[in-house]
């Protein structure tokens, strides 16, 4: 399962990139000691304000009055990476079971609380993080707070919780084998990151699951869920009172030593590995690409993100024209570097009728070999370019969406001037810059490629002495 972060992806802006002027009457006096303003000339972000607390939780604080609301986010840095490769699902079992109910309040309680405020929790557990979510109007903000806090410091682990969340999540991994996207997207991780926790759908195995205790849980919780392995953002019409509050609060929360945990290496690949899933039926055939690429810090990150644009990361790109537009092979073909705190994958993705599988998978080769021996072209970067700065906007157009970039920033290691100097830095990038490091990262001699398919596919992948593997 992959995770997108917003600093990664890019996902818009009012005007300049600064708070929108507020249609709504500013209903309380906003604070102002402590908030600083990043970036120069025009481009400048929204004023906020960081503060660590003595028991290590880092507390972001971005006052907003464009809306009567607040919301929360908290990023907690656990996940399948650090449940052990024993116990895979420890880490989204945990976090599922925040909401089921704490030392004062059952599940039932939590819903209707939260439902009287009109909110809900997003709770979202990954393979590096998990991230805890809520919001509601500012005259419910101290309500929310005290819902929030009690969800993520005060949690029961009751039995039938477990239970019962097991149960769904043991039902939501049978349920991935009857959409061939997905699952294949699943047995291509595998593939590449073997037993890697990159390797494995974050909710885990049905075997894993089963074999989690009660105790299991309590432990993961308290080595993990702390104050000084956390980070919250806080965004929306409040006081510097609630700021104070909000800091009370927490502060509460108990810190621990945080372990370092260890995980087995990605296999190596030297050659070009080809993998057919056949199972008889199947309508249609999902291919992957792919091989272990860079992690988020790595230098060379914009550089790839301004090459991926011309091979695969827009509707312009050499894949979607050659395979899709003048070959008419696919509806839908796409590449992107999946970037992670290790090392993520290189991944194209595609589906096509059974009968040009095999086409489709050599005419994909064809474009990324051509691409890594001749580059890009001043043109094609040029347009490159302009399409991540014309997204760029969409990143921080609004105060939560900033909130979540300071976030995934800094879990990554990354300052904030990569937001700031966005635009300057991908416009400074040369063609022969970006096509060296395409070049230095992906290496088509050393793909792994999963293709899910029917069985009468299987002759047109001989020449890749592919290995067969058949479902029932």
């Amino acid at each position: 399962m992959r995770i997108f972060i917003a600093a990664l992806t890019l996902p818009l802006v009012c005007s300049v990139l600064v708070a929108c002027s507020s249609s709504s009457k500013n209903t309380v006096k906003p604070p102002t000691e402590g908030y600083v303003t990043r970036g120069n000339g025009s481009f400048k972000l929204q004023p906020y304000k960081e503060v660590t607390l003595e028991n290590g939780l880092k507390v972001y604080f971005i006052h907003d009055a464009t809306l009567p609301r607040v919301s929360l986010t908290m990023m907690i840095k656990t996940g399948s990476m650090q449940e052990g490769s024993g116990k895979p699902g420890l880490n989204a079992l945990t976090s599922y079971l925040l909401e089921q109910g704490t030392q004062t309040r059952d599940a039932l309680k939590l819903a209707d609380e939260f439902g009287q405020l009109g909110s809900s929790l997003d709770i979202s557990p990954s393979a590096d993080a998990t991230t805890v979510y809520a919001d509601s109007l500012t005259t419910g903000s101290q309500a929310l707070l005290d819902l929030f806090s009690d969800v993520t410091m005060n949690p029961a682990f009751k039995d039938a919780e477990i239970a019962r969340i097991r149960s769904q999540m043991l039902a939501g991994l049978q349920k991935k084998v009857d959409n061939p996207s997905s699952f294949a997207d699943e047995k291509m991780d595998h593939f590449v990151f073997g037993n890697h926790p990159y390797g494995r759908d974050t909710n885990g195995t049905t075997e894993g699951l089963k074999g989690i205790s009660k105790q299991d849980v309590i432990k993961h919780y308290l080595t993990f869920f702390r104050p000084n392995n956390s980070m919250l953002a806080v965004v929306g019409n409040y006081d510097a009172a609630y700021e104070n509050r909000v800091q009370e609060v927490f502060g509460k929360w108990t810190k621990r030593t945080i372990p370092e945990v260890k995980v087995e290496a990605p296999p190596v690949s030297d050659s070009l590995q080809v993998k057919l899933i056949v199972k008889k039926g199947l309508q249609q055939t999902q291919i992957r690409i792919g091989q272990v690429g860079i992690n988020r810090a790595d230098q060379d990150y914009l550089r790839l993100r301004l090459a991926n644009e011309t091979v695969g990361g827009s509707f312009a790109s050499r894949l979607n024209q050659k395979v899709r537009d003048d070959l008419g092979l696919t509806y839908s073909i796409y590449s992107f570097f999946d970037v992670r705190k290790e090392r993520g994958s290189y991944d194209i993705v595609t589906f096509t009728k059974n009968e040009t599988a095999g086409k489709t998978l050599d005419e994909a080769l064809k474009v990324l070999n051509d691409f890594v021996n001749t580059g890009a072209t001043e043109a094609e970067v040029s347009a490159g370019r302009n399409q991540l700065i014309g997204q760029f906007p969409r990143a921080i157009e609004t105060a939560d969406r900033l909130a979540y970039n300071l976030l995934a920033l800094d879990f990554y290691g990354i300052p904030v001037d990569y937001l700031t100097d966005f635009n300057k830095n991908v416009g400074a990038i040369k063609p022969k810059d970006a096509n060296a490091a395409f070049k230095k990262a992906v290496n088509p001699a050393k793909f792994k490629v999963l293709v899910y398919g029917d069985e009468k596919i299987i002759p047109q992948f001989e020449k890749y002495k592919p290995v067969i593997e058949r479902m029932k």
